[in-house]
């Protein structure tokens, strides 16, 4: 069997360090994604930071180790790279990388800066037949393909509405040209990705934001309304100086309601109800259970390698990558214009 030579940029948090959390599913990091699978020789890795690469190094018995990406591309021959830097040296590494030959990126979320370098990221990789992947790993966790089952076969009837939050502390004064965003770019991106996930394409937005450092710095919290091509209603917020962290969607359907977040999933069906004559109210039923669970991070790692293979688009590709990021930009940009409705794409 043929074994696809991966090298990892970025040695830190999501690329390695993640597995040393005790509380965490595993694998939980890209380096323990792709060296679950036996078509996968995870064989280069490369860090700035010489402690965390040598770090790295000994954690997953990888000997080629790098500063210089540039010269990890040039001398392994590497099939996969998965970069899991800044968001800001995104674009750089993935167009370097397509033009060097690579057969496949696995790039970390969101999955540009700004939209100017996002879609060059995914033309580019179009025209070297390179493939490309967005690490919006809900995509590949069974609980939320199950709803999303759920929500395709009816079971909630039409979606008329869907409300998500990612909420956190506040955030630090950092500069929007640096770091692209605050919480609705770096943590609401998994709110985008899921929004057309489960309820298709955004028609347009109606944002507004808290930014007490004005526009050169990052929002403390972002919210808006959105409109679905289906007519389906949507409310987003990010960031909203919480002192703890949530992630949650709920999805209210013509004839029942799904919830699912961090915290767990719930089901909801419409039902004679109990307590009032000539009333249907929503009754909780079990969430159905998926078959089969595996770590996201094995699910993208094989998703990757799938694409590879066949040629044919995955389940986060660059253009469902470039898509979230295309209502965040719509979010800042109606919010700045006063609550103004922003078109989205």
């Amino acid at each position: 069997m043929k074994k696809f030579k991966t090298g990892i940029v970025g040695c830190g948090r999501i690329g390695s360090l993640l597995e040393e959390d005790p509380l965490r599913g595993k694998p939980c990091t890209h380096a323990g994604g792709f060296s679950a699978l036996s078509a996968i020789h995870l064989s280069a890795g490369c860090d700035i930071d010489p402690e965390r690469l040598q770090k790295f190094g000994k954690r997953w018995n990888v000997t080629r180790l790098y500063s210089d990406y540039r010269e990890m591309l040039k001398k392994e021959n590497l099939d996969i790279l998965c970069i899991a830097t800044w968001t800001s040296l995104h674009a750089s590494m993935t167009l370097h990388a397509a033009k060097a030959g690579i057969k496949g990126i696995f790039c970390e979320k969101p999955v540009a800066i700004d939209l100017i370098q996002a879609r060059k990221m995914v033309s580019v990789c179009k025209k070297h037949n390179v493939a490309l992947t967005i690490n919006h790993e809900r995509r590949w966790d069974a609980n939320y393909q199950q709803a999303r089952k759920l929500i395709l076969s009816g079971k909630i009837g039409e979606i008329k509405t869907i409300i998500g939050n990612t909420l956190s502390w506040k955030p630090g004064r950092l500069s929007v040209s640096k770091h692209g965003g605050g919480p609705l770019f770096h943590d609401g991106t998994h709110l985008a990705d899921l929004l057309l996930f489960f309820g298709g394409p955004v028609s347009w937005v109606s944002g507004h934001e808290t930014r007490p450092g004005g526009k050169k710095y990052i929002e403390e919290t972002a919210s808006a309304m959105l409109g679905f091509k289906n007519g389906a209603t949507g409310f987003i917020e990010g960031g909203g100086a919480r002192k703890y962290f949530n992630f949650e969607l709920d999805i209210q359907g013509s004839e029942g309601r799904l919830l699912i977040g961090n915290s767990g999933q719930e089901l909801y069906v419409t039902k004679k109800s109990r307590r009032f004559t000539g009333f249907h109210e929503l009754e909780k039923i079990p969430f159905p259970e998926p078959k089969k669970y595996e770590s996201p991070f094995i699910g993208g790692a094989r998703e990757i390698l799938k694409t590879i293979r066949t040629g044919k688009a995955g389940t986060s590709t660059g253009i469902d990558g470039l898509r979230a990021l295309e209502i965040i930009s719509a979010v800042y940009q109606s919010a700045q214009q006063k609550g103004k409705r922003v078109t989205v794409g």
